[in-house]
């Protein structure tokens, strides 16, 4: 019910934690839909988002990889 904001493109984080520590990270895109709903997003349609990121955390020392409509974050 609250106002419309323009075109962005968000997160939804899954983490799975161990008695290590953080034994998996994965996130996967969202956007807002025409009723202003988060909704997921496929992948595919997000290639060149996936690519500015995948590059920035390479230069960090960590690999993203596709797994369906999620990310998988290497580190």
């Amino acid at each position: 019910m609250g106002p419309a904001h323009g075109d962005w493109i968000g997160m939804m984080a899954r983490v799975e934690i161990g008695l290590a520590g953080v034994a998996a990270a994965d996130f996967r895109f969202v956007r807002h839909n025409a009723a202003n709903e988060t909704v997921p997003c496929a992948l595919a349609a997000e290639g060149a988002t996936f690519d500015r990121i995948a590059a920035s955390s390479a230069r960090l020392g960590a690999t993203l990889t596709a797994e369906g409509d999620w990310a998988r974050l290497k580190l």
